[in-house]
């Protein structure tokens, strides 16, 4: 979904391709460095702050992917990715699970994955719109 004022690039295959990796690269450091901060307090107060980084960035990685190309699956790219990343840690070696079962473990999910999913793919059909040209 584009609005007046945003442009989207016509970008070849290659320059589509490295974008992507970067994004990915991006959404597996953040994932991973949300993860690690979780668990972090001031004081005796826990302070997840990375909730909200990791999602604010997570919807940047996710605009930046809709600027280069107009199909949903370019757009939520980051996000899955995101997701994939958070699952796996969790199946990490050993069986441990870096992430807490809980609120925060939710919250994480949902913040930093699920929203940003459904910001690259709000309002996108699965069809072209007939009145593109």
């Amino acid at each position: 979904m584009t609005g007046p004022g945003s442009t989207v690039r016509s970008a070849s295959v290659v320059e589509l391709g490295v974008a992507l990796v970067l994004l990915a690269v991006g959404a597996v450091a953040s994932c991973v460095l949300a993860v690690a901060w979780l668990t972090a307090y001031v004081g005796s107060v826990p302070f997840p702050v990375t909730i909200l980084v990791a999602g604010a960035w997570t919807v940047f990685l996710v605009r930046v992917a809709s600027a280069w190309s107009d199909r949903a699956i370019v757009s939520a790219f980051p996000a899955l990715i995101w997701v994939l990343t958070l699952v796996a840690l969790n199946l990490g070696p050993g069986g441990d699970m870096p992430v807490p079962l809980g609120l925060r473990g939710l919250a994480l999910l949902v913040v930093g994955g699920l929203i940003p999913l459904w910001v690259a793919t709000a309002g996108r059909s699965l069809s072209p719109d007939a009145h593109r040209g």
